[in-house]
């Protein structure tokens, strides 16, 4: 158990350092291309290694975290929004975890668990609706979203969602680590801050494609 311990605070540490490096350097390009790799194997590694000491709900938030990061990487290397059976498969397997976490944090509550059930609840929300509508646009095939159709779609799709899974390893990371004193905000600040980031993100390319 102390080596899947190392694994994982190792793969850990990758993560947050690709992901920090992708946010600050140059886009595009072999190095972008590269550290974005090292950034999803870490990942996969960090879900594998936190289901195996980690609670279930670790767990799933950790699935749900690859998740984004996996779509996310699809997107920007295929650099398309073709949608094949793959991506249709890890769509549909997203949304079940999706569920599957708002249900935890339903049965936390009614269980005592207030605080762990509140927080459940926040982030299945969140990924019901992002997987939700995943599954109705890629695989339904219904133009739900702003840019749905767009030839830049998978530019805002792709760092949009690695965005979204760089703040669920940063929320790991508060919550292991205690980062701020206190449990709700452990969980709940580095969204915040993450969500400033993409919307400031999300002006800058819109201004920068001439979108409107």
């Amino acid at each position: 158990m102390e080596q899947v311990k190392i694994l994982h605070a190792l793969a850990g540490a990758i993560v947050g350092l690709s992901g920090l490096l992708q946010i600050i350097l140059k886009k595009g390009g072999k190095i972008h291309r590269l550290i974005g790799s090292a950034y999803l194997w870490s990942w996969l590694f960090v879900v594998i290694t936190g289901a195996v000491i980690g609670s279930a709900l670790i767990a799933l938030f950790g699935v749900l975290g690859f998740y984004m990061a996996l779509t996310g990487y699809r997107f920007g290397h295929q650099r398309s929004m073709d949608i094949g059976a793959f991506d249709k498969a890890v769509i549909g397997t997203g949304l079940a975890v999706a569920i599957g976490t708002l249900g935890w944090g339903a049965y936390l509550i009614i269980s005592g668990g207030h605080t762990f059930g509140i927080v459940a609840l926040f982030f299945g929300v969140i990924f019901c609706l992002t997987t939700w509508q995943d599954f109705r646009e890629f695989v339904l095939g219904k133009q739900i979203r702003k840019l749905s159709g767009h030839k830049m779609q998978w530019y805002f799709e792709h760092f949009g969602r690695m965005y979204i899974s760089y703040i669920a390893a940063m929320t790991a990371f508060a919550v292991i680590q205690n980062l701020f004193g206190i449990t709700l905000l452990n969980w709940t600040l580095p969204t915040l801050i993450g969500t400033s980031l993409i919307i400031l993100s999300n002006r800058k390319y819109y201004k920068q494609f001439n979108i409107e």
